[in-house]
């Protein structure tokens, strides 16, 4: 490596820009949304490490989009993600870009690590009753015991109680 390669690896961060595009886009264009989206990033010296295309999704509540004089009102959006490296300074210009694109509804940039960190769902486990084996009853000698009588119980009872 050179000494330039060794300060750019030292500089650059990894990562992950969540965003939402506006559900008016209609999904033959969302390639050419997320390629401008791509583009941007490039152009500031992003290196991809891997995506997920947008899919329309149902906002947990309503936002609203200022475009121009109008207040437009989103219930769903696309959803989409995309990981990458760059240098941290080209951040601002990318933030101050996306704000001011009228496709873009909401993003969010995190720092975050170059291996995969998504979930792994684990395999149920389903608990099953132990079954007897004949011929061992799987109690000792000393767990028997006999049914107290009133007068036992009543004497049991008085000590448990305070007064």
């Amino acid at each position: 490596m050179t000494e330039k390669e060794i300060k750019d690896d030292v500089e650059n961060r990894i990562y992950e820009l969540g965003y939402h595009l506006v559900s008016s886009i209609a999904e033959e264009q969302l390639p050419a949304e997320v390629s401008v989206i791509k583009a941007l990033l490039e152009k500031n010296g992003a290196i991809f490490i891997s995506e997920d295309s947008p899919k329309l999704k149902h906002l947990a509540y309503t936002m609203t989009k200022v475009v121009g004089p109008k207040h437009l009102k989103f219930d769903t959006a696309y959803f989409g993600w995309m990981k990458f490296e760059m240098a941290p300074e080209n951040i601002e210009a990318i933030k101050k870009t996306l704000e001011r694109s009228e496709h873009v509804l909401r993003f969010i940039f995190i720092k975050t690590v170059r291996e995969s960190t998504l979930a792994v769902l684990k395999a149920p486990h389903f608990h099953t009753e132990a079954k007897p084996i004949p011929g061992i009853s799987g109690k000792k000698e000393g767990d028997v015991k006999s049914p107290m009588s009133e007068a036992e119980l009543d004497k049991t009872i008085a000590e448990l109680v305070v007064e």
